[in-house]
């Protein structure tokens, strides 16, 4: 273990965390594979060989940090975040991306004649719907 000072150890810890972070998202973009969304971003030119490898990269330098973390005896914590309540936070914030869509907000694009307006309420309406069953559906 070397002489590092708290105030290294902290920033060992942040910058470890980052790279996690960076890690997972390379992670999350390679389930492109796996299209759950329309409105899918990346292409798929990764084939299932070089999968293998980027996910085993990114294990071995998890273990290598933790490894490094209890090295140098830096405490990596427990999770405190909920999965539920971010889950219903994101809930909370796409509403309000769908409530945007009414008529009302949309007042500076234009003006909607009433076919529009009530195609957009309807639109607004049924997404908010699908929102507030999912909302529902999540324990207090």
């Amino acid at each position: 273990m070397t002489d590092l000072n708290e105030n290294h150890k902290k920033y060992l810890l942040i910058s470890f965390r980052h790279v996690d972070k960076l890690l997972s998202e390379f992670e999350c973009i390679l389930d492109v594979m796996i299209p759950r969304s329309p409105f899918q971003q990346y292409v798929n030119d990764v084939s299932p060989d070089l999968r293998k490898i980027i996910e085993n990269h990114c294990h071995l330098i998890r273990q290598a940090m933790c490894r490094i973390l209890k090295e140098q005896d830096i405490d990596v914590g427990k999770p405190e975040r909920s999965v539920l309540r971010r889950i219903s936070t994101s809930i909370i914030f796409a509403d309000m991306s769908i409530e945007e869509l009414r008529p009302k907000y949309m007042r500076g694009y234009g003006k909607l004649s009433d076919e529009a307006t009530d195609t957009m309420n309807a639109i607004a309406t049924e997404l908010q719907e699908f929102l507030n069953k999912m909302k529902a559906s999540l324990p207090e």
